[in-house]
This record gives structure tokens, C-alpha cells and sequence, in this order.
């Protein structure tokens, strides 16, 4: 990126700059984010043809903006964005139009630049792939990356009622995996492998944020697994290979160690949604609490028995609301 003009208006300083091709928006994002600044939100604007998702003159946060953005293909060049990242000095905006090479910013700020405000995209690595050893920075840089699962949410409350975090999902279904580690039917899996992966099972979604399993299609977990290499695959070596090494593992699926992190993953869930306020639930999830989670359970007795004990815990949850107080068949049915 090369700066190729200054101007003013008022009491603004504009200045432009041209890329080598056509600007990848959600690189420049994660650019910015990674930066000095502050990514406060991007403005989206539709100046030509149709708004079927009625973006125009629409507020994003950056996570709402990575989620929604792949939607927007068909917009093509009429679409139009405001970045605005706060600084030391005034906020700075950057603007850009969908196929054009050309950024523009503008500041009160007559020293802002664009250019020393993009840090490294996360998703191409601070560390190179020869390199053996991580430093404290190429750490930090990671749990930078890592800290989104916090921030990011999943379709359902939590018992107090606000929204739980991908984080806080893979912790839990990390401490099932923990406590099993005392039962005899488990006495041969390697239970730190499985609390490994029950750990980094969802990293994706550091880069796509969570979406529901009723509503996930093939091409959002191929987008979020490629999204996941990519970063990985600028990790240092040992921890690249330890973590390329457990996530062919995970989906492969022929492991007990990975069937048990995976029937983990989905039981969790269930209890969640079990602990969550039933006036939460969408419909179709009365039917759905009754059944997600058992083909992968079918390999273990323990786990079986887990999962019977979840659904009478939902069969007796439904039926203190009331027969009519749902749109599901299962519990009126009694499966």
C-alpha cells in the first residue's frame, strides 16, 4: 500500500492510498484491530443497485462485520464502507468501495496515517514457518486471537440469563473430559489429549464467530476450518504441529480419544440449553434437546446413561411449562 495524495477540506486532512490489487476488506479489519488503534465500528452503504439485507448507512461492530460480510457478494461494486478506528489523537475514518484499489482516510489528525496504523494479520502468522521456537511476542499475538472466544457468543443463556461465550463452552466440555478421567470405562483413553482438544475444538470461530448448529451449512464450516489452518499454519513449529496434529485427529473422528471429545462437545451443549431459561428456547429446540448428541454417545455406556439422564432433565423441564407452552412433538409424545 502506497500513500499517493494529501488534500484538505475544512478542517479535515484527506489522503489516499493505492493498493497492489484490490483491498482484502476483512484483512484490512483484522489489520486494524491488530494495530494501535481501536476498531470502533464500519459503516456499510449501498450507492448502487439492490439492498436485499438492507446494510445501507448500517452500523457493524468488527465481529458483526467478519460474520456478515462473505453474505455480500452480490453486491458487487455498490457497495461501500467506512471503517472508524480510534487513536491516540481523533478518530480516523478509512473509506473503501467494493472493487476499487483505492483507500481514502480522513482526520482531524494531520499526522494520522493509515500505514502505521495496520498491525500483523493474524490469520498470516507473527512467526514464520521455519521458525522453532515462539517468543513471548508470537504468545501474546496468539492469546490476542484466542481472547475473541471470549467476547464471542453462542445460541443460548447461561442459568443467570446473559449470553455464554464460546469460551466458556469449551471450558466446560474441557472439565467433563477432566472429571471422566477417574471412571474405569476410560481408564485407556489419553484424557489429556482429550482435554486438548476439547479446548481448541472452536478456535474457528475466533475468526467467524458461532452459528447455531440448525442453521451451519458445509460452506460456513469449510470457510471457519480454512480461516483455522491459515492462522495455525503461522504458528511456530511445535506448536503448529501440535495443534495441526490433534485437529486432523478431531476430524478424522476414528480416535476414542476424539469420539470422546466430540459427544462432549454436544452433551454440553444439551446441559446448557437445560440450565438456560426455557422461555430462551426457539421451537425447534424442544424437539432438538431431545435428540442432538445421541449418535455420538452410542459408543460408551457411561456416556449413554449421560445422555438419558440429560433428556429426562428436559422431558420434566418442558413439562413444568405445560404441554401447550411449546411448538415440539417430542415431550407431548414422551421420546
Amino acid at each position: 500500500m502506497e500513500k499517493i495524495g494529501e488534500s484538505k477540506s475544512g478542517i479535515f486532512t484527506i489522503k489516499e492510498y493505492m493498493c497492489d490489487g484490490e483491498p482484502d476488506f476483512l484483512a484490512l479489519v483484522r489489520r486494524l484491530e491488530a494495530g494501535p488503534g481501536e476498531v470502533q465500528e464500519i459503516i456499510s452503504y449501498v450507492f448502487e443497485g439492490e439492498d436485499p439485507m438492507q446494510v445501507d448507512a448500517k452500523s457493524f461492530t468488527p465481529d458483526e462485520f467478519k460474520k456478515i460480510y462473505p453474505q455480500l457478494d452480490s453486491y458487487g461494486s455498490g457497495l461501500a464502507f467506512d471503517i472508524v478506528v480510534r487513536t491516540e489523537g481523533h478518530p480516523l475514518t478509512v473509506e473503501l468501495t467494493q472493487g476499487s484499489r483505492s483507500i481514502t482516510t480522513n482526520s482531524l489528525d494531520r499526522e494520522a496515517d493509515l500505514t502505521e496504523l495496520l498491525g500483523q494479520d493474524p490469520l498470516e502468522g507473527n512467526a514464520g514457518v521455519d521458525q522453532e521456537e515462539m517468543s513471548p511476542r508470537d504468545l501474546l499475538d496468539i492469546l490476542r486471537v484466542a481472547e475473541r472466544l471470549k467476547c464471542a457468543t453462542r445460541h443460548c443463556d447461561t442459568s443467570s440469563g446473559r449470553r455464554e461465550s464460546v469460551a466458556e463452552h469449551s471450558w466446560r466440555v474441557a472439565l467433563m473430559a477432566m472429571l471422566l478421567s477417574g471412571q474405569k470405562e476410560f481408564a485407556d483413553v489419553n484424557m489429556d489429549r482429550v482435554i486438548r482438544m476439547c479446548l481448541i475444538h472452536d478456535l474457528g470461530e475466533a475468526f467467524t464467530g458461532d452459528i447455531p448448529t440448525f442453521e451451519k451449512t458445509e460452506m460456513d464450516t469449510a470457510r471457519e476450518d480454512s480461516l483455522l489452518d491459515r492462522w495455525i499454519n503461522g504458528f511456530p513449529a511445535a506448536q503448529r504441529s501440535v495443534f495441526q496434529d490433534l485437529l486432523a485427529e478431531m476430524q478424522a473422528l476414528q480416535t476414542p480419544e476424539a469420539r470422546l471429545y466430540k459427544a462432549l462437545d454436544k452433551l454440553e451443549a444439551v446441559i446448557q440449553h437445560n440450565e438456560s431459561d426455557i422461555a430462551s428456547w426457539l421451537p425447534l429446540e424442544y424437539d432438538l434437546q431431545m435428540t442432538y448428541g445421541e449418535a455420538e454417545v452410542q459408543f460408551s455406556p457411561f456416556l449413554r446413561a449421560l445422555r438419558e439422564e440429560v433428556r429426562d432433565w428436559t422431558k420434566n423441564k418442558i413439562a413444568e411449562t405445560g404441554p401447550e407452552a411449546h411448538g415440539g412433538t417430542a415431550a407431548r409424545s414422551g421420546k
